[in-house]
């Protein structure tokens, strides 16, 4: 799919056209991932030895077919208590939930954390957060922010591809690198500036990446 963007100037270029036909406003704007940035899964992998080596794809599978996916979200997320730093931040105007994996897994672990008073969206991978943050932006808000603040664990495609995402979108997006202490509190919320040694490392993790599942 970023192939199919990246090589596509026609395509980029309707998304510039259309960005800059929509009102741009002085406010900031949040995109927040899921996993172990609003919810730490560490608890989980202590507890299910399955899960310890598995991410992604392989992670799903396994809640799905081994530990039954209904059982598992009442046991790791019905009624647990998660911090407050960014959340307090989220509201339903002004934040999406933007998180990668299987639809119903996802919506479930929302729900079960009465997160579902928020804006949120499911896509089937990491990297397809690039392209659905460019059609929320242009066909779901209809307005440009000023700055758009990404909060992931994996932030990585976020930084390789701010450049592409700020001409598409005609605004400032702002990269905040988020790692938790299980669910007691947050070790670091990092913004990665651009240039630093932080990013370089961020977009050589993108790449490699990508190249794996190549």
């Amino acid at each position: 799919m970023m192939a199919h963007l990246t090589s596509n100037i026609g395509l980029v270029d309707s998304f510039i056209i259309e960005s800059r036909r929509l009102i741009k406003i002085d406010v900031s704007h949040i995109i927040c991932d899921l996993d172990d940035t609003l919810c730490s899964r560490r608890a989980q992998m202590r507890n299910e030895p399955l899960l310890k080596t598995n991410r992604g794809d392989a992670w799903n599978a396994i809640v799905f077919n081994e530990l039954w996916a209904h059982d598992f979200i009442l046991e790791h997320y019905e009624w647990i208590e998660i911090p407050q730093d960014i959340l307090t931040l989220l509201t339903k105007e002004d934040s999406l939930i933007l998180t990668a994996g299987i639809r119903i897994l996802q919506e479930l672990k929302i729900r079960s954390l009465n997160l579902d008073n928020l804006n949120s969206r499911v896509v089937a991978s990491w990297l397809d957060k690039i392209l659905e943050t460019i059609y929320y932006v242009l066909f779901d808000l209809k307005f440009i922010p000023e700055i758009i603040e990404i909060y992931e664990d994996r932030p990585h495609h976020f930084v390789r591809y701010r450049e592409l995402i700020e001409t598409c979108l005609w605004t400032k997006l702002k990269v905040l690198l988020v790692e938790m202490n299980w669910n007691q509190w947050y070790k670091k919320i990092e913004e990665i500036i651009s240039g630093s040694p932080l990013e370089r490392a961020q977009i050589q993790k993108s790449i490699l990446s990508q190249e794996s599942t190549s």
